[in-house]
């Protein structure tokens, strides 16, 4: 009695944490690979469990669509925000992919994710290769040139997001890259800057270079999905703890990256999942910052310049 007692008080308060937080990384269906949920199940979910604002993430194509008809249905919270990852299937590095996502109201611009190259360094050159679409023999997308300055186009990409006052992420590109990146979007005057799931082997920053990006703007995400046994990476709650000590929960996002098949359902999860890291050694109100202010100053009140 007294094990199913702590397990429903563990479960309260799970459930407690949702209340106005935000999840900045979420997949479900429709998408090209099967997802846990369908769209409308998941925002359900987060309605009932009082959550702010969820980001709808395809590593293929703009959520624009889905996440206007959502916002028609729900009408105030959670508000749905929608995002472009610079994949094959846009064209990658695709300025006018990203001027397109961005005038029909993406909130995020996601760098190359499954199609990038150090992606594939890290993970290999099969990792996702029937899963999403890409060339044959495909090498990788890299934002730099062979002399290691961004390509003109990333500048070009860099200027609609700022011009737009979306949300910058570094996707799985390297963390020189991101590095590069996160300084030229500075001077560019970008305002919102992500770096994606740093707990985990891609990236695979290291403190150091989560600190200079903190000195560039940028939040640090770390993604859940680390710590779940059928995630990428063996993640403990106490290694992410870990890491965002010596950043800093001032300049952390805490995100789900859940929709997985073999997860389950997005928002329970994100909710069991959040309560691990809460009891590695977080008090409510860090946990707070991590899962609702922080993200909030990210994706709120952004303010587009006239073009």
């Amino acid at each position: 009695t007294h094990e199913r007692d702590l397990t429903m008080e563990a479960s309260s308060k799970a459930e407690t944490l949702l209340q106005d937080a935000y999840d900045m990384h979420v997949h479900c269906s429709p998408d090209v690979v099967p997802r846990a949920q369908h769209l409308l199940d998941l925002a359900q979910e987060a309605m009932q469990a009082g959550m702010a604002g969820i980001v709808l993430k395809d590593h293929t194509t703009s959520t624009a669509g889905r996440v206007y008809t959502l916002n028609r249905m729900y009408r105030g919270k959670p508000h749905f925000f929608a995002s472009l990852a610079l994949n094959p299937p846009v064209g990658a590095l695709n300025p006018y992919a990203v001027e397109a996502a961005l005038r029909e109201g993406v909130a995020i611009i996601w760098l190359p994710t499954y199609g990038a190259r150090h992606q594939i360094a890290v993970k290999g050159a099969d990792a996702f290769a029937s899963a999403f679409p890409r060339p044959k023999g495909f090498a990788g997308i890299t934002i730099l040139d062979d002399s290691g300055t961004l390509k003109p186009e990333v500048n070009d990409i860099l200027a609609l997001i700022a011009q737009f006052d979306a949300v910058l992420a570094t996707g799985h590109i390297s963390p020189v890259e991101s590095l590069a990146l996160l300084k030229a979007a500075k001077e560019r005057g970008v305002r919102r800057m992500l770096v994606t799931h740093a707990s985990e082997a891609v990236p695979g920053m290291s403190i150091e270079e989560q600190r200079e990006a903190v000195a560039c703007g940028a939040f640090i995400e770390h993604c859940l999905l680390a710590l779940v046994a059928r995630g990428p990476g063996a993640v403990s709650p106490e290694e992410m703890r870990d890491q965002i000590g010596q950043v800093g929960v001032d300049h952390v996002v805490i995100s789900s990256d859940l929709g997985q098949v073999a997860n389950g359902p997005v928002v329970s999860g994100f909710a069991h999942q959040l309560d691990r890291l809460r009891q590695s050694g977080f008090t409510d109100d860090e946990m707070q910052l991590m899962i609702v202010e922080n993200p909030r100053n990210l994706l709120e009140g952004r303010n587009p310049k006239d073009t």
